[in-house]
């Protein structure tokens, strides 16, 4: 009986299919019989490593102790950040603080010594200028996101921004 050519076309079709999923099936089974499969009591020292690797960052602390685990943290915070910024100069400020989004002018925020920043410290004046990174403006959170900043410290900065 001779085949019509659609017919002869599947059967040949079906034939490369199924050879190609035998094939990759006697791959995969290598592949997997061929993997080295560690044994984590022959290495304790990498089992340890492990462990390390996949323990948690931090811990969850209730009670008392969790109180305690807030106030040190809010203590290094307040120490780091505090230090950081302890008896900086306007440009040190910027440079740490104010830099990341005013030396790109994200979301609007004038770029030093730009046309943007002389027309708004003409507008607002130095004063309300400071007033304004004291409060915040648009997206920019209240003193650049710094709490711990004095207004003396914002004014220092928007002084070296306006030059």
């Amino acid at each position: 009986m001779k085949q019509t050519g659609d017919s002869a076309f599947v059967r040949k079709f079906s034939g490369i299919l199924l050879g190609l999923i035998a094939f990759t099936v006697i791959i995969l089974v290598l592949a997997f019989s061929l993997r080295e499969h560690p044994d984590p009591d022959a290495n304790p020292s990498q089992a340890r490593l492990t462990e390390e690797r996949i323990a948690p960052v931090t811990g969850v602390h209730v009670g008392a102790e969790g109180e305690a685990a807030v106030a040190a943290a809010v203590s290094v915070a307040a120490s780091d950040s505090t230090a950081a910024t302890a008896g900086a100069s306007g440009e040190q400020i910027y440079s740490t603080v104010c830099m990341a989004c005013h030396a790109a002018g994200v979301a609007g925020a004038p770029i030093p010594g730009s046309d943007a920043m002389k027309e708004r410290l003409a507008a607002k004046g130095l004063d309300g200028l400071v007033a304004s990174a004291i409060a915040g403006l648009n997206v920019m959170p209240p003193k650049g996101g710094r709490p711990d900043l004095s207004d003396a410290d914002i004014r220092a900065s928007v002084e070296f921004m306006t030059r």
